[in-house]
């Protein structure tokens, strides 16, 4: 017996009615349904009850499905990672990169994962840890899939990023801000920065400066056995955005050092385009309108 978790965007009543009607089948068929709904301020729903985020526990989940665009699908990678439950996305977002399938495609999706034979995909993700150069307090952690930003907080400044490899200082950035991305996360804000693309089952992380000033203006492509520590020079602050959210603002002195994660996220593709076919697909769609 299966069971398969759906986690549905707040706002989007088609992805509730899929999963409604797909929880039903799931019933016909003696497996178990649980539909979790998001909602503002790190809030999700379950039978009429609210409550934290963190407070949900995928654990038993055979799946987790993502119904949404690619901010649900990040959402539920933070939840399904910690207890290695494999995500599926289906996309109802106006582009959705993450998750590959249309709604028609859901039921023949969860058969081969029922069947075991779900191409699944192992991407890496990053340990990012937050702290100060005094190392007193223990650090926040946080997990990214796609990328971890710092970036300016006064319009018309830089930031100052002093930044090492491995404990060995390399550069000061002075820059619009700077990111260290996956190989998921090459193919987003990456690429736009003009870093370079890395196939998405490389376990490598890229560092890439934003407009930087008078420094360095190449990516660097590390190793997964390697790490990278940011500290916020004087004597601006930095606003650090992990996957798209903003986590706060740091200031000078604090520290984040990014590592490639040991257990990685575990994505179920339908029909997978392959490298070629996703980068073909990723760069026309780039022309497109952008999901809010």
């Amino acid at each position: 017996m299966a069971t398969v978790t759906f986690l549905v965007h707040p706002e989007r009543p088609d992805a509730l009615a899929l999963a409604q009607d797909t929880a039903e089948w799931l019933d016909s068929r003696g497996d178990t349904a649980r539909i979790l709904m998001f909602s503002a301020y790190n809030r999700v729903t379950e039978s009429g009850t609210e409550r934290d985020v963190d407070a949900v526990d995928l654990g038993g989940s055979t799946v987790a499905v993502s119904m949404g665009g690619d901010g649900t699908f990040l959402r539920v990678v933070r939840l399904a990672w910690p207890v290695d439950v494999p995500v599926l996305g289906v996309n109802f977002g106006r582009v959705g990169y993450l998750p590959d399938l249309v709604p028609d495609q859901l039921r023949e999706a969860l058969v081969k994962v029922f069947e075991d034979k779900a191409v699944i995909e192992n991407r890496c993700a990053l340990d990012v840890a937050v702290g100060d150069r005094s190392g007193g307090d223990a650090p926040f952690t946080h997990l990214a899939l796609n990328e971890v930003v710092l970036e300016k907080t006064i319009f018309g400044h830089t930031v100052r990023l002093a930044t090492a490899i491995d404990g060995q200082h390399v550069l000061t950035y002075s820059a619009d801000g700077l990111l260290i991305a996956t190989a998921t996360g090459s193919t987003a804000y990456n690429l736009s920065a003009g870093g370079p693309i890395l196939a998405p089952a490389l376990r490598a992380m890229v560092v890439t400066p934003v407009a930087p000033h008078f420094t360095l203006d190449r990516s660097l492509v590390l190793t997964d056995e390697q790490s990278v520590t940011v500290e916020i020079a004087p004597d601006r602050a930095a606003a650090l955005v992990i996957d798209g959210q903003e986590i706060g603002r740091l200031q000078p002195g604090a520290v984040i050092t990014c590592r490639v994660a040991h257990r990685p996220v575990r994505v179920v593709r339908h029909d997978p385009l392959g490298f070629g076919g996703m980068l073909r697909f990723r760069l026309l769609a780039d022309r497109e309108e952008p999901e809010n």
